[in-house]
């Protein structure tokens, strides 16, 4: 059985402070491999707070597979996550806010909760600059690939968005959105492409310098690492403007 207070001891060797803001990419699988974790995903993410105790904890809780062109209503305190079951323990904890966007929400607690999610519902894009994602990097944040794999780090979107490349885009729709008091607000927002390609956000890696942008290293019992924000948005985007298919690799299209 493993004691999920190891998270902290585990995320501090790889540099993580008490007052950090921390954006948290997971794969609870990874985490406990064989093993199980004690307490289960609830107590991870109250080791994520402790972890950042005196920070912001941010959690991606993206809809983009329940909310889609057939489905376009998002309610902010109903709708499910659709990527694993830590973001959808994060999204139902106690003194938690999400963000307003039906595809890209994220879930914050901490310090700063409020000022990371409030304006998320004027983007126009999944990772516009409104984004609790773009607030991070603009804040010296970090982000953490909590035994997920490399090349799930949305932050690299919002790279993306600024410089277009061929892929990223389809259409844009109108979307329902349900607020907190129930209020009712329309959002109309691009849906992503990808179509032909397939994301290798993991190549960050090759352009950041390790020691001092990021480190890798075991949590629990998953490969992580913690990487820099603004090292990894200011880089990045050094490396789309020098090749706008860095980050992809080409695949038959659908």
């Amino acid at each position: 059985m493993l004691n999920p207070k190891q998270i902290m001891t585990d995320l501090r060797k790889l540099g993580v402070k008490k007052d950090d803001i921390i954006v948290v990419h997971s794969s609870y699988n990874s985490l406990r491999g064989e093993d199980q974790i004690e307490g289960g995903p609830e107590a991870v993410i109250e080791a994520l707070k402790e972890t950042v105790s005196e920070g912001t904890l941010i959690i991606p809780t993206f809809t983009y597979k329940n909310v889609d062109i057939d489905n376009r209503v998002f309610d902010v305190l109903n709708t499910p996550v659709c990527i694993g079951i830590l973001p959808e323990t994060m999204r139902l904890s106690k003194d938690v806010v999400r963000s307003v966007h039906p595809t890209h929400s994220l879930a914050a607690w901490g310090k700063d909760a409020d000022s990371f999610t409030k304006n998320h519902y004027k983007d126009h894009s999944p990772v516009g600059v409104n984004s609790p994602l773009s607030e991070a990097y603009r804040r010296g944040g970090k982000i953490v690939m909590l035994g997920a794999p490399f090349a799930r780090n949305t932050s690299l979107h919002g790279v993306e968005e600024m410089v277009l490349p061929e892929y990223l885009f389809n259409y844009n729709y109108d979307y329902k959105m349900i607020l907190e008091n129930k209020e009712t607000i329309t959002m109309n927002v691009l849906r992503h492409d990808f179509n032909g390609f397939e994301q290798r956000y993991d190549r960050i890696l090759d352009i950041l310098e390790e020691g001092t942008d990021y480190q890798v290293g075991q949590v629990l019992n998953g490969r992580s690492c913690v990487m820099n924000a603004p090292a990894v948005w200011d880089k990045a985007l050094i490396k789309y403007r020098e090749d706008m298919l860095y980050f992809t690799d080409p695949r038959p299209r659908t």
